[in-house]
């Protein structure tokens, strides 16, 4: 990628951030705590689950595709540098979201490991959901050896003075880039992240280590989006999540798609949400 195409995506990832930050508000939630959200247009409400705070933007080619017929609502996660947020957590505070929309059921859109979430969340209260999307989420985190070692010690033992940032900082912008989205903007994105590796060992590494799927479990219907060329989850674990997820699911593929797949290949992921919605839609 040339130095203007980079220039381009960091203003247009300005842009994002700015349309999300300006639309977000406060939102008491039934437990008494208050969480970031943002709504865009009305319609069927879509859930877009979270990764981290520092990521909603990726959601922002979504919300302006959809949001003509559809209402986006886009959360800000809790999380921490200093205590365990757990994959069950995650999954009720996307529940405890989708409760304030005052909604019959409500779809889920997810990316990356917050897939895991949606998948959690769809589990254990199938009535509140009406179909749930995942994009790169695989069966299991399966990573080389290293990479393995270094996720199951940070997410087990209290070693995160001993693993560098910079380090972490070149393993996501490896993992994370593709065609579109290349390693040095990936790089900047991750910088901002303070404290990273408190950060990963809190918030991230529970999202990916405590995914256990059960074959057939969900019984709505769901959309799984995988790209070939997504360097974090093998296409061949993303195909062995959507047969978990049984015969009502629809996987779709995206030639060329990277793992920030709805940011970084917007066209197909946004044609393949439209017919699947209109489709569910249709056969209600």
């Amino acid at each position: 990628m040339t130095s203007q195409a980079v220039r381009r995506l960091r203003d247009e990832v300005r842009r994002d951030r700015a349309l999300v930050e300006q639309a977000m508000t406060s939102v008491p939630l039934a437990d008494g705590s208050t969480i970031r959200m943002a709504r865009f247009g009305s319609g069927p409400a879509v859930v877009c689950a979270a990764t981290v705070p520092e990521l909603g933007f990726v959601y922002a080619p979504q919300i302006r595709a959809l949001s003509e017929r559809y209402q986006l609502v886009l959360y800000d996660p809790r999380v921490s540098r200093s205590a365990r947020v757990s994959l069950a957590d995650r999954a009720r505070e996307l529940t405890a979201v989708a409760d304030t929309l005052e909604r019959p059921s409500v779809h889920i859109l997810s990316w990356s490991d917050a897939g895991a979430t949606a998948y959690l969340a769809a589990s254990r209260h199938p009535d509140r959901f009406e179909s749930v999307t995942f994009m790169g989420l695989p069966d299991v985190y399966a990573f080389p050896g290293p990479v393995t070692l270094l996720a199951q010690g940070l997410y087990r033992w209290p070693i995160e003075r001993a693993v560098p940032a910079f380090a972490l900082r070149l393993l996501l912008s490896h993992y994370l880039s593709g065609p579109r989205l290349p390693r040095a903007w990936l790089h900047e994105e991750v910088r901002r992240i303070d404290a990273l590796p408190r950060y990963v060992r809190h918030s991230v590494l529970p999202l990916m280590l405590e995914h256990r799927p059960v074959h057939g479990e969900l019984p709505m219907r769901s959309l799984m989006i995988m790209g070939d060329r997504d360097r974090l989850v093998p296409l061949r674990r993303m195909r062995a999540m959507a047969k978990a997820l049984g015969p009502r699911c629809e996987p779709v593929l995206v030639p060329g798609g990277e793992h920030i797949l709805g940011y970084g290949a917007p066209g197909p992921v946004n044609e393949a949400l439209d017919r699947f919605y209109t489709s569910v839609g249709t056969a209600r």
